[in-house]
């Protein structure tokens, strides 16, 4: 039973882990020029930004902080590869620390109907074992991450209300409210995305008839970075208010579009234990 349950455990932690692989390549911005016209519609604005989001492959290392209501917290670092292979995101991430988990490896591959399909290597039993994602609004192993944060998003997916105008941080955003058409954990989600670029700066997240949001994801611009036509955060912070928790994201050594070997992305790859190819050029 003891087994079982560290087995389990495991799970979750190289689940979280891959989290922040699909979370990075979810996170990557690509810039846009400043329109010479005011966009058409929200579904334009969103539908731009969202596939600025993913039409790049990426290469960085990843450290996860969480902290707790009383000021604890918990690390972890991994080593992570996003790339498009016929136009479906695939993803491996593998954990470097803390020292009882490292090599624990996952490969998550976009499937159909915004879904992933995902595999995870247990190196200390030497077994591949699938990982469902189902549960699209549960949480990673206590993070305030969750499954859906790693779906590739559409606009299509949303009912979208007017643009909005507003600013974060003193830069000028524009505002869509987005209700999605499946039913989830949230009722309706804002999006602040830069009038500049179409960086999404804040993301969010309502409950039923909710006046103020129960979580809240943010990309401080100061920490973009800009690369090869392309804007890349190396920060992001993820708040749970109704939990009183807060995940912190930083993404270091970050490559955009790099040179990365399709056949990385395979259970080879996951039953081995020497470290990811990590692009330098």
């Amino acid at each position: 039973m003891a087994r079982m349950i560290g087995m389990r455990r495991a799970a979750h932690v190289a689940a979280s882990g891959f989290a922040l692989v699909a979370l990075c390549a979810a996170t990557a911005l690509l810039a846009q020029p400043a329109a010479d016209t005011p966009p058409r519609s929200a579904r334009e604005l969103l539908t731009r930004a969202f596939a600025s989001r993913y039409d790049v492959d990426v290469s960085s290392t990843i450290e996860l902080v969480v902290r707790s209501r009383d000021g604890q917290e918990r690390r972890r670092t991994l080593q992570a590869l996003s790339k498009r292979i016929d136009d479906r995101v695939h993803s491996i991430g593998r954990l470097t620390g803390p020292e009882h988990l490292r090599g624990m490896t996952v490969l998550m591959i976009e499937a159909a109907e915004q879904r992933h399909d995902a595999f995870l290597y247990l190196p200390s039993l030497a077994t591949v074992r699938r990982v469902t994602t189902a549960q699209r609004g549960d949480a990673f192993f206590g993070t305030d991450i969750t499954y859906e944060d790693l779906e590739r998003q559409r606009a299509d997916a949303f009912d979208l209300g007017a643009i909005g105008s507003g600013e974060r941080a003193g830069e000028p955003v524009y505002l869509i409210d987005a209700r999605p058409r499946r039913r989830g954990n949230y009722e309706r989600v804002r999006f602040a995305l830069a009038t500049s670029d179409l960086a999404i700066l804040e993301a969010e997240y309502f409950k039923r008839n909710a006046e103020q949001a129960y979580r809240v994801i943010r990309v401080p611009r100061e920490t973009l970075i800009a690369q090869d036509g392309h804007v890349l955060p190396t920060r992001i912070l993820v708040e749970s208010r109704d939990r009183g928790t807060t995940t912190e994201v930083r993404l270091g050594d970050l490559r955009i579009n790099p040179k990365i070997d399709a056949r990385l992305f395979s259970v080879k790859t996951l039953q081995s234990r020497r470290p990811l190819p990590m692009q330098r050029d």
